[in-house]
């Protein structure tokens, strides 16, 4: 599996509601021996279950996208398949709302980025932002062969995700409408991505 930087557990929770449900339940079974006297020396053995019952709520941001990604609709290889799978108009096209996940190149535009990162003294980073369906979010791209997507990240991710620029990563996250754009190729597009985890190949 590919190393997890971000994760927006907002939205992470929201997609697991969807995928898998709210509360996460485990159960085991142990058998236990009782022995009725001494004299009859006869035991009878008992089923005995134990379930625990998990909030996702509770959970850390991590651990909500481990357990969801096997689940995730959309999987896709690269960032052309992408395309033409969101430019479907059929009845299989990805409506909005829907979790996909694909690999490609990270890339901030208009980001000014520190030659280096010190943990010790974290530099603040610069990022235009603006309104996106209500959240305060900047933009980025996913680039391959020639295709470019937009994806969005909400500001509080700008210290972790911006340092995946040039590299090679894995999105996953929800669709959401945009006005028409052409993502590069023939293909004209109004769906992006809004990133719920960023992954480093």
């Amino acid at each position: 599996m590919n190393t997890l930087v971000y994760v927006d557990k907002q939205l992470a929770v929201a997609i697991a509601v969807k995928l898998i449900g709210l509360l996460l339940g485990q159960s085991e079974r142990e058998r236990k021996g009782i022995t009725l006297n001494w004299l009859i020396g006869g035991s009878i053995s008992v089923d005995e279950a134990k379930s625990a019952v998990q909030d996702l709520r509770e959970m850390l941001p991590e651990d909500i996208i481990y357990s969801i990604y096997e689940k995730i609709p959309h999987k896709f290889n690269n960032v052309e398949d992408t395309v033409r799978a969101l430019a479907m108009s059929d009845e299989n096209r990805i409506l909005p709302g829907e979790v996909l996940t694909l690999p490609g190149q990270m890339t901030f535009p208009r980001v000014e980025l520190p030659s280096s990162f010190d943990p010790f003294e974290p530099q603040d980073i610069d990022v235009d932002v603006f309104n996106f369906h209500g959240e305060k979010c900047f933009a980025s791209k996913l680039v391959q062969g020639g295709f470019s997507l937009p994806t969005y990240f909400l500001e509080s991710a700008k210290q972790e995700v911006v340092f995946s620029n040039e590299q090679p990563v894995e999105v996953t996250g929800i669709v959401r409408w945009s006005p028409p754009y052409s993502p590069g190729g023939a293909a004209s597009l109004n769906l992006v991505i809004r990133v719920v985890a960023l992954w480093l190949r």
